[in-house]
């Protein structure tokens, strides 16, 4: 696993890896609680379903936590203790056999690409090319969008849980966005809303089934 586009060898789909595969935001949640405080004492879980992500939490916007937060997105023995995502693994092994997991697109900086391929390699995903964020780009879901726009269509589409990635794409970007953890298909035609990985499993099975990719 390389993060290089020449490295892409089959068509098939991109797998974005934070809050899609890897429960990140519930690992930073606790150990934040910890070590920033939990003034509303919410459990980890009611933390992450009413900010969803950390730079929402008002309280934790200070200097302390933010350097906390930096050094962690840039150390690979984080990458390697991140919790799965349930039953992650088991549908993207299916999902494979359906349709190749061509890359995993993530916005991970391109520094923590050791400890990203011990943890995929660790949970037994499928074999792929990981791309990630140069350093340069400070705009993740923008950098994102215009690599995604690039490899079509040898990329076909992402499996993603973030939604700001749609602000990027071009509006007649082909490409089919299955929105892990949504709900909505935020009034685009080519978004397929997964609430769960049983539903992103169903949703690609009925779409690349019976098609050569």
């Amino acid at each position: 696993m390389e993060s290089n586009f020449s490295e892409i060898k089959v068509a098939g789909l991109a797998v974005d890896i934070d809050e899609t595969l890897a429960w990140t935001i519930g690992y930073w949640v606790e150990e934040m609680q910890k070590k920033f405080g939990n003034p509303e004492e919410l459990t980890i879980k009611e933390m992450v379903e009413k900010y969803r992500y950390t730079q929402n939490v008002p309280y934790w916007q200070h200097a302390e936590a933010m350097e906390w937060v930096d050094e962690k997105i840039h150390s690979n023995e984080t990458q390697k203790e991140l919790p799965l995502i349930e039953d992650a693994d088991f549908y993207l092994k299916k999902i494979n056999d359906i349709v190749p997991v061509a890359a995993y697109l993530t916005i991970r900086p391109e520094n923590v690409l050791e400890g990203t391929r011990d943890w995929l390699t660790k949970h037994g995903f499928p074999a792929a090319p990981i791309i990630c964020r140069p350093l340069e780009e400070t705009n993740g879901s923008q950098w994102k969008a215009k690599v995604l726009s690039s490899l079509y269509p040898k990329i076909l589409g992402i499996i993603d849980d973030n939604a700001k990635l749609l602000e990027f794409l071009d509006k007649n970007y082909p490409g089919i966005i299955f929105l892990y953890d949504h709900k909505d298909n935020k009034g685009q035609a080519n978004v397929v809303a997964c609430p769960n990985w049983l539903a992103v499993y169903k949703e690609i099975k009925d779409r690349f089934r019976n098609k050569k990719v």
